[in-house]
């Protein structure tokens, strides 16, 4: 062992016997033993050494072991202090107690051995408290890194959802486009007759009717806006779930061939989360597309309902479809990144897990209860104050 690995113990005492002894007792140890006869002395090494273990007499002639005591733990918290007095008292005993001080003892010393005793009990209780020391700085390095890698976890996750978002948008395009060309049609031709028309009041007629097909098209790109913007820009609010569910409903309405398909709604009022509106919009417009999508392929026409309400200290929503249902072997996969089971080029494969993802961020649980031939229903739980 290198001499500055070793430990450091401080002998401090004014009677030269008395070190002495000291010294013949500890010299034989693997310890870095140094001897002072003074409290001014010991003060020095103190100050500009590394003390691990300081043994000093309580009653010193320019500076007293308390005093060397305060010293030393204000250096090293972790430094040991064994007090020795020939004059012991109650008063002196807690003094260097709450000081911190490992032990006092008193002198005469009737067996100098017991003094080697408590020197080798103090390092051990050290090397107890720097283990401990260092475990807690290794956990706090570990702390910082989980959560560094939850950080970056997080922000991926959150370019996931965002950008599966606008593969989403691409899927809806031509319905939205489908939306605003008719009235773009209407403001066109209104516009041109206006033009050639005389008559005033019928002029002004069209006029109106121009401000109700530009606040139409007004209303697709807003939503369809408010929809493709990164949620991550939101803030934590209190949001109103029959108005998420009614909007992603209207989206899905605008910008998908959904003239097979019948809706029902049965959503109370007043269901209130604490929650990002973009995410859970995300959320149903997922399901409430899938759902028009698989109802589509029923003869005689589709159905899917929405509905949502409150069971205790949960809210609860459903989308159903009587479409031709999901097989009982796939029921567990459809939340898998990647898995999908519609036709190739029909769907990225990460539609419900992003819905998975972003439900489970908000403590809630969502499963599905489907047969062949039969449809599927999709149920979500959200936890919510009472």
């Amino acid at each position: 062992m290198q001499s500055s690995d070793k430990k450091h113990l401080l002998v401090v005492d004014d009677e030269p016997v008395i070190l002495q002894i000291l010294k013949a007792v500890f010299e034989e140890e693997p310890w870095r033993l140094t001897l002072a006869g003074t409290g001014s002395e010991a003060r020095r090494i103190l100050e500009s050494e590394r003390v691990d273990l300081l043994l000093t007499d309580k009653n010193l002639p320019d500076l007293s072991g308390i005093e060397l005591l305060r010293i030393a733990k204000a250096r090293e918290p972790l430094c040991e202090v064994i007090i020795l007095t020939g004059y012991g008292s109650l008063e002196t005993a807690l003094a260097a107690m709450e000081l911190d001080a490992f032990d006092y003892v008193l002198k005469p010393l009737n067996n100098v051995f017991d003094i080697r005793k408590k020197v080798r009990q103090a390092f051990a209780k050290q090397d107890v408290a720097l283990e401990n020391r260092r475990l807690i700085v290794e956990l706090r390095e570990k702390n910082a890194a989980v959560e560094a890698a939850l950080e970056e976890t997080r922000s991926l996750q959150a370019e996931l959802i965002q950008s599966e978002k606008l593969a989403g948008i691409g899927t809806l395009a031509a319905g939205i486009a489908h939306e605003i060309s008719s009235p773009l049609f209407g403001i066109m031709g209104l516009a041109e007759a206006i033009a050639d028309e005389q008559d005033l009041p019928l002029a002004q007629s069209y006029a109106r009717d121009i401000v109700e097909y530009c606040r139409t098209v007004r209303d697709i790109v807003v939503e369809l806006s408010s929809y493709s913007r990164a949620a991550t820009n939101e803030y934590l609010t209190t949001v109103e779930l029959s108005r998420v569910i009614h909007d992603a409903l209207r989206l899905v309405e605008r910008s998908s061939d959904v003239r097979n398909v019948r809706f029902e709604t049965a959503i109370e009022p007043e269901l209130f989360l604490n929650a990002r509106t973009n995410e859970l919009q995300q959320v149903f417009v997922n399901l409430v597309k899938n759902a028009a999508e698989a109802a589509s392929e029923v003869e005689g026409g589709g159905l899917v309902r929405l509905a949502a309400g409150r069971t205790g200290n949960h809210v609860w929503a459903t989308v159903s479809d009587n479409g031709p249902g999901i097989e009982a072997d796939k029921q567990r996969l459809i939340f898998d990144p990647f898995y999908t089971t519609k036709a190739p080029g029909k769907g990225t494969g990460l539609g419900l897990n992003i819905v998975y993802r972003i439900v489970t961020k908000y403590r809630g649980t969502i499963t599905v209860d489907s047969r062949i031939g039969a449809g599927a229903t999709f149920e979500l739980r959200f936890p919510v104050d009472r």
